[in-house]
């Protein structure tokens, strides 16, 4: 109910705010306890209000001619009533000196007068249920306590509609279905004007969640409960402006359109803030705000809802203060949700997913020494969806663990079938940090590997997203496992963005893969081949395999063997193939034909 009302400014005047307004369900029921209380009291007159700081709202009248239903409260007879906290008889009003001046008392339709006030046990006075007549009149002392309890039954009432559904139990605002109730009134009151809804993140929940394992829960509530004043005195909100709980350490702002583009102008100013959470702990609070405009007539309460949480992830995402709704994004990340949502269903599927393994050719030899499994989709509508989407939409979801599960299950069995025919062929599959941040990752793929009667030097490990994995301390010890249980490790990209030497020393790793931005040039471009040289040699210094991908012509592959890159793979050797396609390729790339081929060119 209004339970702490007392104790919080916001809170009583988000109660306060909620009962002014209109609701045709409140209001009637309104209606029947004032009626009755007229028909207890004997007299004609009746009506019920509620209050906000300012002014007194007729919420129902009968037989009283009240000209205006929102009075300044100074104006009103229930102003003493409402201040006492007492209730008020007033047998004749003309030999009253707080009533004989009003406009009604003058008139002779009110000399008898009686207003109970609707107080909470917290002491806040919501409004008044008063009764009327044009002659004076003296009620006993029955009707008077009659009069009193169905004032106290219409307060309980006031208190139970307030708080079943809309109220949030932590900080008391009105919630977010009290939210959409007020977008369904605007589209009922017919309203065709702009206006816009503000959603406010203060706080990342799941870090919120892990301090109350150390704090407990009772300082994180306290912390939530904070931002509501917070909120109001920092964005210098209107008095009049309700500030809606949408959901924990979330909040939100129903406004006309001009107002909301100056609320966000505010919210972009902002200045970091901290907020003590215990004792001498406080954390940072950086506020993000998504803003969403819309016309009621036109445009759907829950799609503008959906909306609104779209902008503000995406100021999250992007870490700025505010971002506002662009629909051509939201269309693009509604297409990338749509998309993981196949890529779900494609994991379960017999036919859409499929390995492709493109050779690897050493430089010196000529022969092939391994192979890399390829993920490619075949997307029943779409076509073919490239290996990099696949990724990007993945690798924040618990389906990047499902992929690469399925990757190592496709490549164990396929091993297999080869090593049945004969064909011994190392094959490397890709792995993302939050697989090797699963503890007992390399465990596990140890023992599917041994499980299916295979070798560890059977299955290499390709490490992608470097950066991210010196960051995790548990990537870097399922690494460290996997090369103790003999697999052989791979550093993808080398030479792709972040590429800090010092950074090798840190990771157990066999080969270094140079990022094709390194090869791509090196035909045309003498200061990228006075890089890779120099790349390389530093690498065979430190004793590392490097393997250079994306080599597409022969006059590339021949500078990187003349380099001392031990190992090569790219369109130049071989497309990825099918596995179907892995024993014919073996059985007609012999060494001669790759060093003929290198040969040809040297001699030219």
């Amino acid at each position: 109910m209004f339970t702490g009302l007392k104790k919080s400014e916001s809170r009583r005047l988000a109660a306060l705010e909620m009962l002014r307004k209109e609701d045709d369900a409140r209001d009637t029921a309104l209606a029947e306890f004032a009626c009755l209380a007229s028909q207890v009291m004997g007299v004609e007159g009746c009506f019920i209000t509620t209050f906000d700081e300012e002014y007194q709202y007729i919420k129902y009248v009968n037989n009283v001619p009240v000209n205006h239903t929102q009075i300044r409260i100074e104006q009103t007879l229930c102003q003493y009533s409402r201040n006492s906290g007492q209730t008020i008889i007033c047998t004749d009003t003309r030999l009253d000196e707080r009533f004989n001046d009003q406009p009604l008392v003058k008139s002779g339709d009110i000399h008898f007068y009686a207003s109970a006030p609707l107080m909470t046990a917290e002491g806040i006075v919501l409004g008044t249920l008063c009764v009327t007549h044009p002659e004076p009149s003296l009620p006993t002392a029955q009707q008077i306590a009659s009069f009193q309890r169905i004032a106290n039954l219409t307060t309980l009432y006031l208190e139970t509609s307030y708080a079943v559904g809309r109220v949030d139990a932590l900080t008391g605002l009105p919630n977010r279905q009290f939210l959409m109730k007020e977008m369904q009134q605007l589209v009922l009151a017919n309203d065709s004007g702009a206006w816009g809804l503000i959603i406010f993140d203060c706080i990342d929940m799941p870090r919120a969640y892990e301090l109350s394992r150390y704090l407990g829960l009772a300082a994180v509530e306290k912390l939530l409960r904070s931002f509501t004043p917070l909120l109001r005195m920092r964005l210098k909100l209107k008095a009049g402006t309700t500030l809606y709980a949408f959901a924990s350490g979330r909040y939100a702002v129903l406004v006309e359109s001009d107002y909301a583009l100056a609320l966000l102008r505010r919210v972009e100013k902002l200045p970091g803030t901290h907020a003590k959470i215990a004792g001498d702990i406080d954390i940072n609070i950086t506020i993000h705000a998504g803003l969403v405009q819309f016309t009621p007539q036109e445009d759907n309460a829950q799609e503008v809802v959906r909306q609104g949480i779209s902008a503000l992830h995406e100021a999250i995402r992007q870490k700025t203060p505010v971002f506002q709704f662009n629909p051509v994004l939201d269309h693009q990340r509604n297409k990338d949700f749509k998309l993981l949502y196949d890529l779900s269903e494609a994991i379960k599927s017999a036919d859409q997913l499929s390995l492709a393994y493109q050779p690897k050719i050493s430089l010196t030899s000529g022969k092939t020494v391994g192979a890399e499994a390829l993920l490619r989709w075949k997307h029943p509508q779409l076509g073919d969806i490239s290996p990099a989407v696949i990724v990007t939409l993945a690798e924040k979801t618990s389906l990047m663990a499902d992929i690469t599960q399925w990757v190592i299950a496709t490549v164990i069995a396929q091993q297999k079938k080869w090593q049945q025919c004969g064909i011994l062929l190392p094959v490397s599959i890709n792995v993302t940090v939050s697989d090797f941040s699963r503890p007992g990752f390399a465990d596990e793929l140890f023992a599917h590997i041994n499980s299916a009667g295979l070798a560890p030097a059977d299955i290499r490990v390709e490490c992608l997203e470097t950066e991210k994995v010196l960051e995790s301390d548990a990537a870097l010890k399922e690494l460290a496992r996997l090369r103790q249980l003999g697999l052989t490790i791979l550093l993808d990209d080398f030479g792709a963005g972040y590429s800090n030497i010092s950074y090798l020393r840190r990771i157990p790793v066999d080969i270094i893969k140079l990022d094709r931005s390194l090869v791509s040039q090196l035909a045309t471009d003498p200061e990228s081949r006075i890089i890779a040289r120099n790349v390389i040699t530093m690498l065979k210094e430190l004793d590392y395999v490097v393997l250079a991908e994306g080599v597409e012509d022969g006059e590339t592959a021949h500078m990187l063997a003349t380099y001392g890159c031990d190992e090569a793979q790219g369109y130049f050797f071989s497309r990825p193939l099918s596995p179907n396609d892995i024993p014919g390729w073996l059985a007609d790339s012999k060494p001669f034909r790759l060093l003929a081929k290198l040969g040809d060119i040297q001699r030219q």
